[in-house]
């Protein structure tokens, strides 16, 4: 941000430092207005669609924007490292998956007036806008940019820029989000069309842990500060800066991996248990005929040739 390092906040300040940032707060509000209404349409059209745990979801997803953006958090991310990365952690893997489970499409397309939904009906078909949405739910095209998003805001140019400039640093909330909600969507999806096969989401995941881990053990392991904006604003709160870089690191390092690989988990047993349900159940063995010494069938007792009419009978 632009304040000087360690001017204006101090430790008795920091819990009532909430932020008011009015694109926030508008944005949540937005947000959360237009989709209690178009669920509250969606409930009395059709009761049970979409499911309560959905609307809890959003919620939680919401709560979770205006805790990393609107909460003293934000306050403490402009003189922390270990903050700020905290911030950005609590967007990627609770927010955005959140606000995934949420579903918001159907109910915000429901709350707008009639001929808004024309509107964006038409514009969704549009040949070029369909294929963009197309191309940007390809699993590795999301993939991709949920990865390259985090790699360069961790640049030390673009981190930096973020630092000094608010609007620059709204861009790289933005960005996580978006990113991540695009990463979040693909994995969390039950459309059969877009939807990753359990096996290949189960990599998908893998994959994302792998590089997150990579990041998170550069900043754990890097013999100095990388940021040079940031170490200064860590060593006005008498922390040493390099300290600070590797309680980001390992923020970044370790509860990413617990998110991305317990996901992972998840997915990999749902796929067991599905598995499992289509399998086909092993049929009772059925009573062999005793066979004679020189080859020849013995006739059955009575009561298994009754029971086996029974059961062809049953058939």
């Amino acid at each position: 941000m632009t304040t000087a390092p360690g001017a204006w906040l101090a430790t008795q300040d920091l819990w009532p430092a909430w932020s008011l940032e009015p694109g926030v707060l508008l944005g949540l509000a937005v947000s959360a207005a237009t989709y209690g209404l178009g669920l509250r349409r969606l409930w009395r059209a059709r009761p049970g669609a979409p499911a309560g745990w959905r609307a809890v979801a959003f919620a939680a997803g919401l709560a979770t924007v205006a805790l990393a953006l609107a909460s003293p958090l934000d306050a403490l991310s402009r003189v922390r490292f270990a903050a700020h990365m905290a911030q950005h952690m609590l967007l990627i893997m609770v927010a955005a998956p959140l606000l995934v489970l949420g579903a918001p499409g159907l109910p915000i397309m429901v709350a707008l007036p009639p001929a808004w939904r024309r509107r964006l009906g038409r514009l969704r078909r549009h040949p070029a806008m369909a294929a963009g949405r197309r191309l940007l739910l390809r699993p590795m095209v999301a993939w991709a940019l949920h990865v390259g998003a985090l790699w360069a805001w961790h640049l030390p140019a673009p981190y930096q820029a973020a630092l000094a400039s608010d609007v620059v640093h709204a861009a790289e909330h933005a960005s996580f989000l978006g990113t991540a909600g695009l990463f979040w969507w693909v994995v969390l999806s039950r459309d059969g069309r877009r939807g990753l096969a359990p096996g290949f989401a189960v990599l998908y995941l893998f994959a994302a842990a792998l590089q997150g881990s990579a990041l998170g053990a550069l900043l754990t392991l890097a013999p100095a500060p990388l940021y040079p904006l940031q170490a200064a604003e860590s060593a006005s709160w008498g922390l040493p800066p390099l300290a600070d870089q590797q309680l980001a690191g390992l923020i970044m390092w370790v509860p990413a991996d617990l998110v991305y690989l317990g996901a992972a988990g998840a997915v990999f047993l749902r796929w067991l248990a599905s598995l499992e349900r289509a399998s086909p159940r092993d049929a009772p063995a059925q009573p062999s005929l005793p066979v004679a010494p020189g080859g020849r069938w013995r006739s059955a007792p009575r009561s298994v040739v009754a029971d086996r009419a029974d059961q062809e009978g049953g058939a």
